[in-house]
Protein backbone atom coordinates (compact mmCIF):
# COMPACT_ATOMS: atom_id res chain seq x y z
CA UNK A 1 0.00 0.00 0.00
CA UNK A 2 1.16 3.12 -0.90
CA UNK A 3 2.30 5.36 1.95
CA UNK A 4 -0.03 8.34 2.63
CA UNK A 5 0.67 12.09 1.91
CA UNK A 6 1.72 13.74 5.39
CA UNK A 7 -0.26 16.30 6.64
CA UNK A 8 0.29 20.39 6.01
CA UNK A 9 1.74 19.16 2.11
CA UNK A 10 1.21 21.95 0.15
CA UNK A 11 -0.01 20.49 -3.45
CA UNK A 12 0.77 22.41 -6.63
CA UNK A 13 1.61 25.23 -4.53
CA UNK A 14 -1.61 25.69 -3.48
CA UNK A 15 -3.65 23.12 -1.95
CA UNK A 16 -2.63 22.42 1.85
CA UNK A 17 -3.37 18.73 3.15
CA UNK A 18 -5.19 19.75 6.95
CA UNK A 19 -6.85 16.20 7.91
CA UNK A 20 -6.60 12.49 6.41
CA UNK A 21 -10.15 11.61 5.95
CA UNK A 22 -10.22 8.09 4.53
CA UNK A 23 -8.20 5.23 3.11
CA UNK A 24 -9.86 2.17 1.34
CA UNK A 25 -8.38 -1.28 1.00
CA UNK A 26 -7.23 -0.77 -2.44
CA UNK A 27 -5.21 2.31 -1.63
CA UNK A 28 -7.24 5.28 -2.26
CA UNK A 29 -7.55 7.85 -0.31
CA UNK A 30 -10.00 10.68 0.69
CA UNK A 31 -7.93 14.21 2.17
CA UNK A 32 -9.35 17.86 3.46
CA UNK A 33 -7.27 20.69 2.46
CA UNK A 34 -7.25 24.31 2.01
CA UNK A 35 -7.17 26.49 -1.35
CA UNK A 36 -4.14 28.67 0.07
CA UNK A 37 -5.34 31.40 -2.43
CA UNK A 38 -8.95 31.67 -1.94
CA UNK A 39 -9.17 29.84 1.70
CA UNK A 40 -11.97 27.82 1.45
CA UNK A 41 -12.27 24.51 2.02
CA UNK A 42 -11.70 21.55 -0.40
CA UNK A 43 -11.63 17.84 -0.59
CA UNK A 44 -8.85 15.39 -2.37
CA UNK A 45 -8.82 12.31 -3.64
CA UNK A 46 -5.72 10.19 -4.49
CA UNK A 47 -6.08 7.16 -6.37
CA UNK A 48 -4.07 4.25 -6.19
CA UNK A 49 -1.77 3.22 -9.26
CA UNK A 50 -5.20 0.73 -10.07
CA UNK A 51 -7.05 3.45 -10.03
CA UNK A 52 -5.35 6.40 -11.19
CA UNK A 53 -6.96 5.96 -15.32
CA UNK A 54 -10.28 5.77 -13.28
CA UNK A 55 -9.77 9.02 -11.30
CA UNK A 56 -9.38 11.03 -14.21
CA UNK A 57 -11.32 9.43 -16.98
CA UNK A 58 -14.21 10.10 -14.20
CA UNK A 59 -12.57 13.72 -13.35
CA UNK A 60 -13.02 14.72 -17.40
CA UNK A 61 -16.78 13.04 -17.31
CA UNK A 62 -17.89 15.06 -14.10
CA UNK A 63 -16.59 18.18 -15.05
CA UNK A 64 -18.47 18.06 -18.50
CA UNK A 65 -21.50 18.05 -17.07
CA UNK A 66 -22.84 20.92 -15.30
CA UNK A 67 -25.32 18.67 -12.82
CA UNK A 68 -22.54 17.23 -11.58
CA UNK A 69 -22.49 17.00 -7.92
CA UNK A 70 -18.85 17.22 -7.67
CA UNK A 71 -17.05 20.57 -9.02
CA UNK A 72 -13.58 19.40 -10.14
CA UNK A 73 -10.42 22.36 -9.59
CA UNK A 74 -7.31 20.78 -10.19
CA UNK A 75 -5.70 17.30 -10.98
CA UNK A 76 -1.86 17.02 -10.71
CA UNK A 77 0.95 13.87 -9.63
CA UNK A 78 2.27 13.64 -6.44
CA UNK A 79 5.14 11.00 -5.05
CA UNK A 80 4.00 8.99 -8.61
CA UNK A 81 0.29 9.14 -7.28
CA UNK A 82 -2.14 11.28 -9.32
CA UNK A 83 -4.88 13.36 -7.38
CA UNK A 84 -7.94 15.49 -7.78
CA UNK A 85 -9.11 18.52 -5.77
CA UNK A 86 -12.76 19.13 -5.78
CA UNK A 87 -15.24 21.25 -3.91
CA UNK A 88 -15.69 20.15 -0.47
CA UNK A 89 -17.84 16.72 -0.33
CA UNK A 90 -18.88 13.63 1.99
CA UNK A 91 -16.09 10.90 1.00
CA UNK A 92 -18.84 8.40 -0.01
CA UNK A 93 -19.98 11.04 -2.47
CA UNK A 94 -16.38 11.35 -3.72
CA UNK A 95 -15.71 7.61 -3.65
CA UNK A 96 -19.04 6.44 -5.84
CA UNK A 97 -18.55 9.43 -8.55
CA UNK A 98 -14.48 9.28 -9.24
CA UNK A 99 -13.50 5.56 -8.28
CA UNK A 100 -16.46 3.87 -9.65
CA UNK A 101 -16.54 2.37 -13.13
CA UNK A 102 -18.88 4.63 -14.36
CA UNK A 103 -19.40 6.89 -11.56
CA UNK A 104 -18.76 10.27 -13.60
CA UNK A 105 -21.18 9.18 -16.46
CA UNK A 106 -24.48 10.79 -17.12
CA UNK A 107 -27.32 9.91 -15.97
CA UNK A 108 -29.17 7.99 -18.68
CA UNK A 109 -32.06 10.20 -19.04
CA UNK A 110 -29.75 13.36 -18.79
CA UNK A 111 -28.21 12.18 -21.97
CA UNK A 112 -31.16 12.75 -24.28
CA UNK A 113 -32.08 16.08 -22.49
CA UNK A 114 -29.29 18.00 -22.20
CA UNK A 115 -27.32 16.27 -25.13
CA UNK A 116 -23.92 15.45 -23.45
CA UNK A 117 -23.21 12.02 -25.16
CA UNK A 118 -26.40 10.45 -26.93
CA UNK A 119 -29.08 10.94 -29.86
CA UNK A 120 -32.30 11.66 -29.98
CA UNK A 121 -34.34 11.13 -33.19
CA UNK A 122 -37.35 13.18 -31.54
CA UNK A 123 -36.53 16.51 -30.26
CA UNK A 124 -38.95 17.69 -27.56
CA UNK A 125 -40.07 14.39 -26.46
CA UNK A 126 -41.50 14.48 -22.42
CA UNK A 127 -43.50 12.25 -20.11
CA UNK A 128 -46.99 13.62 -20.04
CA UNK A 129 -48.59 12.49 -16.56
CA UNK A 130 -52.00 10.11 -16.73
CA UNK A 131 -53.78 11.34 -14.12
CA UNK A 132 -53.24 14.07 -12.02
CA UNK A 133 -54.60 12.41 -9.00
CA UNK A 134 -52.04 9.88 -9.14
CA UNK A 135 -49.18 9.61 -6.68
CA UNK A 136 -45.86 11.07 -8.21
CA UNK A 137 -43.35 8.71 -8.28
CA UNK A 138 -39.52 9.26 -7.37
CA UNK A 139 -37.49 10.64 -9.86
CA UNK A 140 -35.37 7.02 -10.03
CA UNK A 141 -38.68 5.49 -10.14
CA UNK A 142 -40.02 7.74 -13.04
CA UNK A 143 -36.65 6.74 -15.14
CA UNK A 144 -36.99 3.29 -14.65
CA UNK A 145 -40.54 3.15 -15.89
CA UNK A 146 -41.04 5.40 -18.86
CA UNK A 147 -37.76 5.67 -21.04
CA UNK A 148 -37.38 9.42 -22.63
CA UNK A 149 -35.96 8.36 -25.66
CA UNK A 150 -38.53 7.82 -28.80
CA UNK A 151 -36.09 5.61 -30.06
CA UNK A 152 -36.73 3.22 -26.95
CA UNK A 153 -40.18 0.94 -25.96
CA UNK A 154 -42.32 2.96 -23.33
CA UNK A 155 -43.24 0.91 -20.77
CA UNK A 156 -46.65 2.40 -19.64
CA UNK A 157 -46.82 3.18 -16.08
CA UNK A 158 -49.33 1.40 -13.79
CA UNK A 159 -52.11 3.68 -13.18
CA UNK A 160 -54.27 3.06 -10.19
CA UNK A 161 -57.72 3.68 -10.99
CA UNK A 162 -59.62 6.76 -9.37
CA UNK A 163 -62.17 5.77 -7.56
CA UNK A 164 -65.89 7.47 -8.30
CA UNK A 165 -67.41 9.48 -5.65
CA UNK A 166 -71.02 10.56 -6.02
CA UNK A 167 -71.56 14.06 -6.78
CA UNK A 168 -73.39 15.98 -4.37
CA UNK A 169 -75.90 19.06 -5.31
CA UNK A 170 -75.76 21.83 -2.75
CA UNK A 171 -78.04 23.26 -5.01
CA UNK A 172 -80.59 20.68 -4.73
CA UNK A 173 -80.62 20.27 -0.92
CA UNK A 174 -81.32 23.48 -0.35
CA UNK A 175 -78.16 24.48 1.25
CA UNK A 176 -74.83 26.77 0.35
CA UNK A 177 -71.75 27.63 2.32
CA UNK A 178 -72.53 30.03 5.08
CA UNK A 179 -76.34 29.64 5.15
CA UNK A 180 -77.77 27.92 8.38
CA UNK A 181 -81.53 26.46 8.03
CA UNK A 182 -84.16 29.08 9.36
CA UNK A 183 -84.78 27.18 12.20
CA UNK A 184 -80.95 26.33 13.66
CA UNK A 185 -80.49 30.86 12.99
CA UNK A 186 -83.55 31.28 15.42
CA UNK A 187 -82.17 29.57 18.10
CA UNK A 188 -78.98 30.74 17.64
CA UNK A 189 -80.14 34.73 18.06
CA UNK A 190 -81.99 33.55 21.11
CA UNK A 191 -79.02 32.08 22.92
CA UNK A 192 -77.57 35.21 22.41
CA UNK A 193 -79.97 37.53 23.38
CA UNK A 194 -80.25 35.87 26.94
CA UNK A 195 -76.21 35.44 27.43
CA UNK A 196 -76.40 39.63 26.86
CA UNK A 197 -79.26 39.67 29.62
CA UNK A 198 -77.39 37.63 31.65
CA UNK A 199 -74.46 39.71 31.56
CA UNK A 200 -76.08 43.20 32.23
CA UNK A 201 -78.20 42.22 35.08
CA UNK A 202 -74.92 40.94 36.72
CA UNK A 203 -73.28 43.86 36.18
CA UNK A 204 -75.98 46.40 37.44
CA UNK A 205 -75.66 44.42 40.76
CA UNK A 206 -71.99 44.56 40.99
CA UNK A 207 -72.23 48.35 40.98
CA UNK A 208 -74.79 48.48 43.24
CA UNK A 209 -73.10 46.50 45.46
CA UNK A 210 -69.78 48.76 45.55
CA UNK A 211 -72.12 51.79 45.65
CA UNK A 212 -73.60 50.74 49.11
CA UNK A 213 -70.25 49.95 50.61
CA UNK A 214 -68.64 53.63 50.07
CA UNK A 215 -70.11 57.01 51.66
CA UNK A 216 -69.96 59.64 49.17
CA UNK A 217 -69.56 62.46 52.10
CA UNK A 218 -66.88 60.90 53.13
CA UNK A 219 -65.28 60.07 50.05
CA UNK A 220 -65.57 63.71 49.04
CA UNK A 221 -64.01 65.30 51.79
CA UNK A 222 -61.08 62.75 52.22
CA UNK A 223 -60.14 63.88 48.31
CA UNK A 224 -60.42 67.09 49.11
CA UNK A 225 -58.03 67.18 52.28
CA UNK A 226 -55.49 65.00 49.95
CA UNK A 227 -55.46 67.70 47.18
CA UNK A 228 -54.69 70.62 49.94
CA UNK A 229 -52.26 68.37 51.39
CA UNK A 230 -50.85 67.78 47.81
CA UNK A 231 -50.74 71.57 46.97
CA UNK A 232 -48.57 72.69 50.16
CA UNK A 233 -46.43 70.21 49.37
CA UNK A 234 -45.15 71.19 46.10
CA UNK A 235 -44.92 74.80 47.05
CA UNK A 236 -41.30 75.26 46.83
CA UNK A 237 -39.47 75.94 49.91
CA UNK A 238 -37.23 79.79 49.37
CA UNK A 239 -35.11 78.64 52.24
CA UNK A 240 -33.72 75.98 50.97
CA UNK A 241 -30.45 75.95 49.32
CA UNK A 242 -30.60 74.83 45.01
CA UNK A 243 -29.06 71.15 44.01
CA UNK A 244 -25.84 71.12 42.42
CA UNK A 245 -25.53 70.68 39.06
CA UNK A 246 -23.51 67.82 37.72
CA UNK A 247 -19.95 68.73 36.27
CA UNK A 248 -18.72 68.71 33.14
CA UNK A 249 -16.95 65.21 33.63
CA UNK A 250 -20.16 64.03 35.27
CA UNK A 251 -21.92 64.81 31.97
CA UNK A 252 -19.90 63.50 29.55
CA UNK A 253 -18.34 60.37 29.97
CA UNK A 254 -15.60 59.11 27.43
CA UNK A 255 -17.41 56.10 25.43
CA UNK A 256 -15.31 52.94 25.29
CA UNK A 257 -13.90 52.68 21.76
CA UNK A 258 -15.53 50.10 19.57
CA UNK A 259 -15.82 49.38 15.67
CA UNK A 260 -19.09 49.69 14.39
CA UNK A 261 -19.16 47.39 11.09
CA UNK A 262 -16.25 46.28 8.69
CA UNK A 263 -12.79 47.62 7.35
CA UNK A 264 -12.93 49.03 3.62
CA UNK A 265 -9.75 48.21 1.04
CA UNK A 266 -8.44 51.45 -0.43
CA UNK A 267 -5.23 51.21 -3.07
CA UNK A 268 -4.89 55.32 -4.15
CA UNK A 269 -2.85 54.00 -6.87
CA UNK A 270 -4.86 50.77 -8.03
CA UNK A 271 -8.28 50.97 -6.94
CA UNK A 272 -9.39 47.06 -8.17
CA UNK A 273 -5.85 45.82 -6.76
CA UNK A 274 -6.94 42.89 -4.14
CA UNK A 275 -10.19 43.61 -4.56
CA UNK A 276 -11.04 39.93 -4.93
CA UNK A 277 -10.41 39.57 -1.38
CA UNK A 278 -13.14 42.20 0.01
CA UNK A 279 -15.47 39.67 0.45
CA UNK A 280 -13.67 38.06 3.78
CA UNK A 281 -13.15 42.06 5.19
CA UNK A 282 -15.90 41.28 7.50
CA UNK A 283 -13.08 38.77 8.83
CA UNK A 284 -10.84 41.17 10.92
CA UNK A 285 -14.15 41.89 13.45
CA UNK A 286 -15.50 38.37 13.31
CA UNK A 287 -13.59 37.73 16.89
CA UNK A 288 -12.68 34.32 15.25
CA UNK A 289 -8.86 33.73 15.04
CA UNK A 290 -9.43 31.08 12.67
CA UNK A 291 -10.66 33.02 9.78
CA UNK A 292 -8.60 35.30 7.89
CA UNK A 293 -8.43 38.21 5.57
CA UNK A 294 -4.91 37.33 2.80
CA UNK A 295 -3.87 39.85 0.72
CA UNK A 296 -2.27 38.86 -2.81
CA UNK A 297 1.16 37.57 -2.74
CA UNK A 298 4.09 39.20 -3.75
CA UNK A 299 7.90 38.93 -4.91
CA UNK A 300 8.83 41.87 -2.63
CA UNK A 301 8.57 44.20 0.66
CA UNK A 302 7.54 46.99 -1.95
CA UNK A 303 4.01 45.03 -2.93
CA UNK A 304 5.69 43.74 -6.06
CA UNK A 305 6.17 47.19 -7.09
CA UNK A 306 2.58 47.16 -7.56
CA UNK A 307 1.82 50.22 -5.23
CA UNK A 308 3.47 51.82 -2.66
CA UNK A 309 0.89 51.29 -0.03
CA UNK A 310 -3.03 50.56 1.05
CA UNK A 311 -5.19 50.99 3.90
CA UNK A 312 -8.20 49.41 5.33
CA UNK A 313 -10.15 51.99 7.39
CA UNK A 314 -13.36 51.19 9.82
CA UNK A 315 -15.63 53.69 11.75
CA UNK A 316 -16.12 53.43 15.32
CA UNK A 317 -19.76 53.09 17.54
CA UNK A 318 -19.13 56.55 18.85
CA UNK A 319 -16.66 59.78 18.81
CA UNK A 320 -13.65 59.02 21.48
CA UNK A 321 -10.11 58.16 22.39
CA UNK A 322 -8.92 54.76 20.69
CA UNK A 323 -5.97 54.06 23.33
CA UNK A 324 -4.37 50.89 21.62
CA UNK A 325 -4.91 48.80 18.20
CA UNK A 326 -4.18 45.17 18.36
CA UNK A 327 -3.32 43.67 14.81
CA UNK A 328 -3.22 39.34 14.99
CA UNK A 329 -0.52 38.85 11.65
CA UNK A 330 -0.97 34.73 11.45
CA UNK A 331 2.14 34.16 9.67
CA UNK A 332 5.24 36.31 9.22
CA UNK A 333 7.62 39.42 10.39
CA UNK A 334 9.22 42.47 9.53
CA UNK A 335 6.67 44.89 7.37
CA UNK A 336 5.66 48.26 8.18
CA UNK A 337 1.95 50.23 8.99
CA UNK A 338 1.06 53.25 10.03
CA UNK A 339 -2.43 54.43 12.39
CA UNK A 340 -4.51 57.51 12.06
CA UNK A 341 -7.25 58.89 13.73
CA UNK A 342 -9.71 60.42 11.30
CA UNK A 343 -13.36 62.64 10.72
CA UNK A 344 -14.00 59.88 7.26
CA UNK A 345 -12.76 56.83 6.09
CA UNK A 346 -10.21 58.65 3.74
CA UNK A 347 -6.48 59.06 4.70
CA UNK A 348 -6.90 62.44 3.21
CA UNK A 349 -6.54 65.02 6.30
CA UNK A 350 -6.13 62.39 8.82
CA UNK A 351 -4.17 62.91 11.84
CA UNK A 352 -1.11 60.18 12.77
CA UNK A 353 -1.61 58.50 16.15
CA UNK A 354 0.91 55.56 15.54
CA UNK A 355 3.11 53.25 14.03
CA UNK A 356 4.14 49.64 14.28
CA UNK A 357 5.83 46.30 12.38
CA UNK A 358 5.60 42.87 12.73
CA UNK A 359 7.80 41.75 15.30
CA UNK A 360 6.86 37.97 15.72
CA UNK A 361 3.94 36.30 14.31
CA UNK A 362 0.65 36.87 16.36
CA UNK A 363 -1.10 39.73 18.10
CA UNK A 364 1.14 43.11 17.70
CA UNK A 365 -0.19 45.80 20.00
CA UNK A 366 0.69 49.41 19.52
CA UNK A 367 -0.22 52.07 21.89
CA UNK A 368 -1.59 55.24 20.72
CA UNK A 369 -0.97 59.22 20.86
CA UNK A 370 -3.97 60.11 22.61
CA UNK A 371 -3.63 63.71 22.90
CA UNK A 372 -3.98 63.97 19.09
CA UNK A 373 -7.35 62.42 18.80
CA UNK A 374 -8.88 64.98 21.75
CA UNK A 375 -11.54 62.57 21.97
CA UNK A 376 -12.89 62.73 18.35
CA UNK A 377 -11.97 60.35 16.59
CA UNK A 378 -14.46 58.70 13.86
CA UNK A 379 -12.49 56.36 12.05
CA UNK A 380 -9.07 54.33 12.76
CA UNK A 381 -7.10 53.64 9.29
CA UNK A 382 -4.39 51.43 9.01
CA UNK A 383 -2.01 52.30 6.50
CA UNK A 384 0.73 49.63 5.35
CA UNK A 385 3.60 50.82 3.68
CA UNK A 386 5.34 47.53 3.72
CA UNK A 387 4.83 43.83 3.28
CA UNK A 388 6.01 41.52 5.86
CA UNK A 389 7.55 37.98 4.88
CA UNK A 390 5.48 35.03 5.61
CA UNK A 391 6.53 31.92 7.05
CA UNK A 392 4.12 29.96 4.74
CA UNK A 393 3.70 32.52 2.04
CA UNK A 394 0.51 32.33 0.29
CA UNK A 395 2.01 31.17 -3.03
CA UNK A 396 5.11 29.54 -3.50
CA UNK A 397 8.23 31.68 -4.89
CA UNK A 398 5.83 34.76 -3.97
CA UNK A 399 6.87 35.09 0.06
CA UNK A 400 5.82 38.72 1.36
CA UNK A 401 2.10 39.12 1.57
CA UNK A 402 -0.33 39.54 4.39
CA UNK A 403 -2.64 37.21 6.37
CA UNK A 404 -4.39 38.88 9.15
CA UNK A 405 -7.21 37.15 11.81
CA UNK A 406 -8.48 40.38 13.61
CA UNK A 407 -7.54 44.38 14.46
CA UNK A 408 -9.09 45.18 17.73
CA UNK A 409 -8.84 48.44 19.25
CA UNK A 410 -9.34 49.06 23.31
Amino acid sequence: MAQQIPLHTLLGDRYKVTAHVLETADGDTILDGVDQILNRKVSIVVASAEHSSQLVANARQSASLYRSSVQILDLGNVEARTYLVTSHARPDTLLATLLTEGGGEAEEFGEEIFGDTGTMSAPNTYVVAKDAKAPVAGAGAAAAATSISATRAAAEPEVEPVEEYEEYDAEEDGYYEGDEPAERNGGMWAVGIAAVLVLVIGAGAVFTSLGNMVNPTETQDALGSTQTSASASETPQQTGSPSPSPSATEEKEPAAPRLDGNFTRTVPSSAALMSESDGTLGHLTDGNDASTWVSLAFGSANFGGLTDSFYLSAPLRDETTVNSLTINQVSGTGGAFNIFASDDASIKGAQQIGSGTFAATGETTVELDKDAQDGDTKYIIVQFTEAPRLAQPIVQGYPFGLRLAEISIK
